[in-house]
């Protein structure tokens, strides 16, 4: 009979989640329409307005609670719950 033993150097894969890792809220009276949020979402979950004021969130799914668009807004418009 034959042991098998792992390579030393494998890793064991950790899983992958799936669906959304966060919740996005903008407010959108306190933003002044400055797109940082949009431009630079890495997954693309914000997109502007129609009328271009402000971002609205048009992939939720897609949030990876990445915090970018929060961190970065300068009107403090965007707050990001991140889900358990």
């Amino acid at each position: 009979m034959t042991e098998v033993v792992p390579a030393a150097n494998q890793t064991q894969a950790t899983p992958v989640r799936k669906g959304p890792r966060g919740e996005v809220k903008i407010y959108a009276t306190w933003c002044k329409g400055c797109h940082i949020c949009v431009e630079f979402c890495p997954t693309n979950v914000l997109a502007m307005h129609p009328n271009g004021n402000h971002p609205i969130v048009v992939a939720q799914e897609k949030c990876t609670a990445c915090h970018f668009c929060d961190t970065h807004c300068p009107d403090l418009a965007i707050v990001v719950k991140k889900l358990e």
